[in-house]
């Protein structure tokens, strides 16, 4: 491929507004593009909420296919992870960020993440919208181009799936709410003895015609509902912000990891 070429498709995600998290963070050391997570055939364009039920949602569209090629980094409990947008991209789309995790069976680098998954982070409403109403910029994701959060102190060793997903809505109020997410392997070390809850699987964790997903944010609500489960933190139960409770009841960050 030529330069120009080059360039013309690296600006493309800019220019349409997509984007792909192709880099894992530890510690603040960046990785490679994609040198621990799994490549994917949707790059960086959105899955779209009609499309959430299959099992691509758990990694994203053929990701099984590099799982083999793709590196398992070696942590240990309170490592710091984050995820990096390519292309110099920024989440300028309205919508709440989640991550999960879920333990393989065995080799990470064999398994298709139907096992069990549960939550580690959550990025919600960073500003008070019960009497102003929701704008963009009220979102804790607006304008970043990375989230990280802590692996919990006393997660059971072994390897792992850690998802990052986005989830622009500015499309939800009819029915076409967008999500980029992909799939980061890992080695948790230690021994760590927690019981991670609640647990979900994807698909399954949402479904389309959720409210919080299926959302008008045009009309300025005065609430949003974060998907999925609580955020584990570590030992046998869940904390932070609880599933159908209004986002934020606490606003001056409605973030939890």
């Amino acid at each position: 491929m030529g330069v120009s070429a080059l360039l013309a498709a690296t600006a493309l995600p800019l220019v349409s507004g997509h984007y792909v998290f192709s880099k894992l963070i530890v510690d603040g050391k960046k990785t490679n593009d994609f040198e621990y997570i799994r490549r994917n055939s949707n790059g960086y364009e959105p899955t779209l909420a009609g499309e959430i039920l299959g099992d691509d949602f758990r990694c994203n569209k053929d990701s099984m296919a590099a799982a083999g090629s793709t590196g398992v980094y070696k942590v240990q409990p309170g490592t710091e992870l984050g995820f990096e947008l390519a292309f110099g991209a920024t989440m300028k789309h309205p919508g709440p960020l989640q991550i999960y995790m879920s333990k393989a069976p065995g080799d990470v680098k064999q398994y298709d993440g139907s096992g069990d998954w549960f939550k580690v982070h959550q990025e919600g409403l960073c500003n008070d919208i019960s009497q102003k109403g929701l704008e963009d910029t009220d979102w804790c994701t607006w304008d970043k181009n990375t989230a990280s959060f802590k692996i919990p102190a006393d997660t059971p060793p072994g390897q792992y799936l850690v998802r990052v997903e986005h989830i622009p809505l500015h499309r939800g109020f009819s029915g076409n709410a967008e999500f980029y997410f992909t799939c980061a392997q890992i080695e948790v070390g230690g021994n760590g003895a927690g019981k991670p809850s609640p647990t979900v699987k994807i698909p399954g964790v949402y479904k389309p015609e959720d409210e919080n997903i299926h959302y008008n944010i045009y009309m300025h609500p005065t609430s949003y509902t974060l998907p999925g489960p609580e955020v584990w933190k570590g030992g046998a139960a869940a904390g932070g912000d609880k599933k159908g409770s209004p986002i934020p009841p606490a606003y001056t960050c409605a973030c939890s990891a």
